[in-house]
């Protein structure tokens, strides 16, 4: 009798959906030593960094136009549309901590998309204390924003647990920039292998890291306080050593 009660008790605690528990993840030196071993070194070979010395004109032909948009906008979007297409992404719940107008919006085309207004005074939307009323998107992107939050690693924790296993992270960070949006603006970059150890932290597994940058584009930030286009800039090449942008790819896990 004792035993049928307590297979009984074990079925009804077992038929609740118990909240997830995540534990951020303390990455020691030979764990990002292998981040970057896998994810970013590759990166450093000349048919990457001579992927875009020629741009492909022919595909600036969405809404959103290259003309007046920083450059390494552009390429970490010709990057992105590769891989979704490459890896056949077809979320059904999209949430979108972004402008409504982010061009990766019209390549994914979600079943449906929630767009959360992340720097509005709400604390539910706030990355820090994120409460959404889902728990099961299966694709999340952040595009220039983990720069103006103040802990980026608590914020993607708080994304992750919206997210369903298996999920799809994707964001893009400045690698270097120029002040901006101030006083909301915390991070002048994030590195390549900074990215990897934050996704990595905060619950992700990494699935693709890629970045641009070059020395003339940098200069020209610093120099003229603002963001070339592809008809200012004019030069195309990648340097591994100069980094502008970081993008990524990412499951929840």
């Amino acid at each position: 009798m004792k035993k049928t009660a307590l297979i009984l008790l074990l079925s009804i605690l077992i038929s609740f959906k118990a909240p997830m528990i995540y534990a951020r993840i303390h990455l020691n030196a030979e764990q990002i030593s292998e981040l970057y071993e896998k994810h970013i070194k590759p990166l450093n070979n000349p048919r990457f960094l001579n992927k875009y010395n020629k741009l492909p004109l022919h595909k600036n032909n969405l809404p959103w136009d290259w003309r007046g948009k920083d450059f390494p906008r552009v390429i970490a979007l010709l990057e992105f549309e590769e891989y979704v297409k490459a890896h056949s992404i077809c979320p059904k719940n999209a949430v979108y901590f972004n402008f409504t107008h982010d061009p990766e919006a019209y390549i994914l085309k979600p079943e449906k998309s929630t767009y959360v207004n992340y720097s509005s005074e709400d604390a539910n939307t706030d990355l820090h204390t994120l409460k959404l009323e889902r728990d099961d998107y299966d694709f999340a992107m952040l595009n220039q924003t983990l720069e103006h939050v103040y802990d980026p690693i608590t914020c993607l924790e708080n994304v992750r647990k919206h997210m369903k296993k298996g999920g799809i992270l994707y964001f893009n960070v400045p690698a270097c920039n120029i002040p901006h949006s101030t006083p909301y603006h915390h991070y002048t970059g994030i590195t390549p292998t900074g990215v990897a150890a934050i996704v990595t932290s905060a619950g992700f597994k990494v699935l693709k890291i890629g970045q641009w940058g070059n020395l003339r584009y940098i200069n020209y930030i610093y120099s003229k306080h603002t963001w070339p286009d592809y008809l200012q800039l004019r030069r195309y090449h990648n340097e591994i050593q100069n980094p502008a942008i970081a993008w990524c790819f990412a499951e929840a896990i």
